[in-house]
């Protein structure tokens, strides 16, 4: 039984290493991301920029409305607020990183990678397989088990024989120098309770009992892994089909922005086109930055949950 709880023990400690790699893969994740919107949103301000010189130029030879340039320089401010939030979005995704890593929070990382698709090649069936032979809980359940029927052995030694060996020796001398007197004993002693009222045959039912809930939690455990692995590789499958479609989505809003400035600068088009379709095309890579993000935790997680990273 001592063996066993060895065997607990040293799986919790697996665990809590891989949840550690877990948590710094998603924090990684967290700061592409971050970085990721921050470009965004700098773009938008850079295109929210140009268009009110542009508006502004239209202005001052009587093409366009004041409301124009009003409306132009609302929209750059709110881009701008918006770049102060995603410039403090990352800051603190790379101080949350630090943290998870043991550093400095205000350590400077310099990351090369960026989120990118790498399709998951495992099916379900297999990653919950994989789960029920590797995950550190479910192993664990099974030991608690080994250990709870263990407890029975010893409950059931109750109803047999104790027996207790015992060696002795003993040595003297009566003068000093004299003869030596030494003395050997060995003795077995062999006891049985034949009436305990009922003591043992209590603690065997209190650890048959404690055996049928040790499976019934290894049974709720396999049922939490099943899930949580269910989970994760449904959302992959989620962000996969969003990557595809949030990626046409930006070569389509990348058109009609251009389509809309041109329109405007040759007095065909309104700012409310130019302002919409830029506003369509922030929202498009947002989406695009998001589905990336899902799809890559989601197949850490999944490939984690179901196969702890394939270590």
């Amino acid at each position: 039984k001592a063996k066993l709880g060895y065997k607990v023990s040293d799986l919790s400690v697996a665990k809590a290493y891989q949840q550690i790699k877990q948590d710094a893969t998603t924090g990684y994740y967290s700061v592409l991301q971050a970085r990721n919107l921050v470009k965004v949103a700098q773009e938008s301000v850079d295109m929210l920029a140009a268009h009110l010189k542009n508006v502004q130029a239209q202005y001052e030879v009587g093409t366009v409305a004041k409301s124009d340039v009003l409306r132009s320089e609302v929209e750059l401010a709110n881009a701008q607020q918006n770049l102060i939030k995603a410039q403090n979005t990352y800051e603190l995704a790379v101080s949350s990183l630090n943290n998870v890593m043991g550093l400095s929070l205000d350590t400077e990382l310099a990351i090369k990678e960026d989120l990118k698709y790498e399709k998951y090649s495992q099916s379900l069936k297999d990653s919950i397989g994989y789960a029920m032979v590797h995950r550190p809980e479910v192993i664990q359940a099974d030991a608690n088990i080994d250990a709870a029927q263990k407890d029975i052995q010893v409950a059931k030694s109750g109803y047999r024989p104790s027996l207790t060996f015992q060696g002795a020796q003993d040595w003297n001398k009566d003068k000093f120098p004299g003869d030596d007197n030494s003395n050997w004993s060995l003795s077995l002693i062999a006891s049985w309770t034949a009436f305990d009222s009922g003591v043992t045959d209590a603690k065997v039912k209190q650890a048959d009992a404690a055996t049928e809930k040790a499976k019934q939690q290894a049974k709720q455990t396999r049922d939490s892994v099943q899930l949580e692995v269910r989970q994760n590789y449904l959302s992959m499958q989620e962000a996969e089909k969003r990557i595809d479609t949030s990626q046409v989505a930006v070569e389509k809003a990348e058109e009609d922005f251009k389509i809309a400035q041109v329109r405007y600068s040759a007095g065909v088009g309104t700012n409310i086109d130019v302002i919409d379709a830029q506003v369509a095309l922030t929202q498009a890579k947002t989406n695009y930055i998001q589905a990336m993000y899902d799809y890559n935790t989601s197949l850490w997680t999944s490939s984690f949950t179901g196969s702890y990273i394939f270590l």
